[in-house]
C-alpha cells in the first residue's frame, strides 16, 4: 500500500464558518485612542481588523494587509507608521493575542492626540461553525478534499483554528504530523503568512500547490 492510501486513525472533518460582524460602542479619533482600543477590544474585533482582508470580497490597497494600518495611512497620513503596521505577520504561530501585544507595540510609542479625519469604528466578528460534510482518511482522499472544499474552509482550518482559538498551529499541519508523521509537509504548510493573500481563493490554491509537491 502507498504512502497516499494509508488511513489515518483519526479522519480529517472539513469544517468551515461564516463571520458575523458585530458593530461595536468603542471608536478613535487619534492614535491615543487606538491603541486604547486595541487593549480593550475582545479577541474577535483584533482578528476581525487584521485578518478579514482575506475572507472580504472587496480589496484593500496592496501596501496595507490590515485595518489598523489603513486608517493610520488613509485618515492620519502617517505612512511610515501604517507601512510598520502592515509589515505585522499572520504566520504561525502568531494566535490573536500575540498579534494585539505586536500592533500595541508599535502604536504605543507613538500615541499622539492628532486628531483623523474619519474616526476608527471597532467591529468585531464571531465565526459560526459548519460542518461541509467533506471527510479524509488518507492523503489521496485529503488531497481531494481540500481541492474540493470551498475556500472558506480551507481559511478556516488555516487561520481562524489557529489564531481566534489560539492553537498556535494549524489543523491541516496537525493532521498531517500526527497520523502520518509528514514533518516536512507540515512545516510548509506552517510557513503560510495568510495577510499576503488578497482572497481566500488564492490563500486554497497556495494550499494544494504545497501538497501536491510534498505530496506526488
Amino acid at each position: 500500500m502507498g504512502q497516499l492510501e494509508r488511513e489515518a486513525s483519526r479522519p480529517f472533518a472539513f469544517k468551515s464558518a461564516y463571520y458575523l460582524s458585530l458593530y461595536t460602542k468603542m471608536r478613535a479619533r487619534n492614535l491615543k485612542e487606538l491603541a486604547e482600543g486595541v487593549k480593550k477590544a475582545d479577541a474577535g474585533a483584533i482578528f476581525h481588523h487584521v485578518f478579514h482582508t482575506v475572507f472580504a470580497k472587496h480589496r484593500m490597497r496592496p501596501y496595507y494587509t490590515n485595518d489598523f494600518a489603513a486608517w493610520v495611512g488613509e485618515e492620519l497620513n502617517d505612512e511610515d507608521l501604517a507601512i510598520e503596521l502592515s509589515s505585522i505577520s499572520g504566520a504561525e504561530p502568531a494566535t490573536v493575542e500575540d498579534i494585539r501585544r505586536e500592533v500595541l507595540a508599535i502604536l504605543e510609542p507613538r500615541a499622539g492626540e492628532r486628531p483623523a479625519r474619519k474616526e476608527f469604528v471597532f467591529v468585531s466578528m464571531v465565526p459560526i461553525v459548519y460542518e461541509t460534510g467533506l471527510r479524509a482518511k488518507t492523503l489521496a482522499e485529503f488531497l481531494d478534499a481540500v481541492g474540493a472544499a470551498p475556500a472558506d474552509s480551507i481559511a478556516y482550518h488555516l487561520i481562524t483554528r489557529r489564531v481566534l482559538d489560539g492553537t498556535g498551529r494549524n489543523d491541516f499541519s496537525v493532521w498531517l504530523e500526527s497520523e502520518f508523521g509528514l514533518s516536512e509537509a507540515a512545516a510548509a504548510i506552517s510557513k503560510i503568512d495568510p495577510l499576503i493573500f488578497n482572497n481566500e481563493e488564492d490563500l486554497k490554491s497556495e494550499v494544494i500547490r504545497i501538497l501536491e509537491r510534498e505530496l506526488l
